[in-house]
């Protein structure tokens, strides 16, 4: 295949994907950040308490975190070849465009949505998880007094 040179609507577009995929590492940098505020939410407010099935999520938690850690960093490195790939042709190099390079967007992408569906799942499961050992210790102290 061959690059449509004379298309001023394929350069638009091509930047278009490189804006949109570069875009995706400021989200990436965000997902990093609140993954980090979720372990922080782990070893300071979780980590202190002795009931046995807090600490089997604690590790369940942690194990989905490092594993939320692996998949972004992997999307993050494939993020950063797209952008390598489409920079030389959003200058216009004559580098030769195929469908691969939409098929590769568009995979991308949904790897990108669905990373974001996952963190934000493990978000609200362990703010669920949260609340109810708050509510569980607070039975305790009443039942205490």
């Amino acid at each position: 295949m061959k690059t449509v040179t004379e298309d001023p609507e394929l350069g638009v577009e091509l930047q278009e994907l490189y804006i949109l995929s570069n875009h995706w590492l400021s989200d990436i940098h965000f997902a990093e950040d609140e993954m980090k505020f979720l372990k922080h939410v782990i070893n300071k407010y979780l980590a202190t308490h002795t009931l046995s099935i807090v600490l089997e999520e604690i590790g369940i938690f942690n194990e989905s975190l490092g594993q939320q850690e692996i998949t972004t960093l992997s999307i993050k490195n494939k993020i950063l070849d797209l952008l390598k790939f489409i920079a030389p042709l959003v200058k216009g190099t004559g580098e030769e465009i195929g469908l691969d390079l939409i098929e590769r967007f568009t995979a991308l992408e949904m790897e990108v949505k669905e990373m974001f569906e996952s963190v934000k799942r493990l978000k609200k499961s362990l703010f669920a998880f949260t609340e109810e050992v708050m509510r569980i210790e607070c039975e305790i102290f009443t039942t205490e007094l």
